[in-house]
């Protein structure tokens, strides 16, 4: 024998497995979008990172530019990796609202003094000087102390 439901019992379960579907949908997803998003401040640590590993790597370029001086190499031995780190310059700009758009012209600016540089094969400590200048003014556009 067949139990009568009406059809106002029925609409009822209905709806109420709908808010429940919908309500467990919701959290399972806000659950597994918390995880996979990072957070503002690890962003931020991110985008400083890797500043400083740009900022170490235009320092660093002071012993290939020796060897350009010493007629090991050529100047593209400096002036490949330096475009290198201005293109992840550029993507790290990108990745931080907070610097300037001042101070991202002044960060270009001292990469490209520090091509003109090598390419000129300006002395040594000249070249030291300014990627000294500029590794600094990538440290201080990102607030990296």
């Amino acid at each position: 024998m067949a139990l009568y439901v009406s059809s106002a019992r029925r609409l009822a379960r209905t709806v109420t497995i709908a808010v429940a579907a919908a309500t467990l949908a919701f959290a399972l997803g806000w659950l597994v979008g918390n995880q996979q998003v990072p957070s503002v401040d690890e962003r931020v640590a991110t985008v400083k990172a890797e500043a400083a590993d740009i900022a170490t790597g235009v320092e660093r370029l002071d012993i290939e530019y020796e060897q350009v001086l010493t007629g090991d190499d050529s100047a593209a031995g400096v002036v490949q990796p330096l475009a290198d780190l201005r293109s992840s310059l550029g993507a790290s700009l990108d990745a931080a609202p907070w610097v300037a758009r001042a101070t991202r012209d002044d960060l270009f600016d001292r990469f490209a003094a520090v091509e003109s540089a090598a390419r000129a094969e300006a002395p040594l400590e000249e070249f030291q000087s300014l990627i000294t200048d500029a590794g600094d003014a990538v440290r201080a556009a990102f607030g990296i102390g």
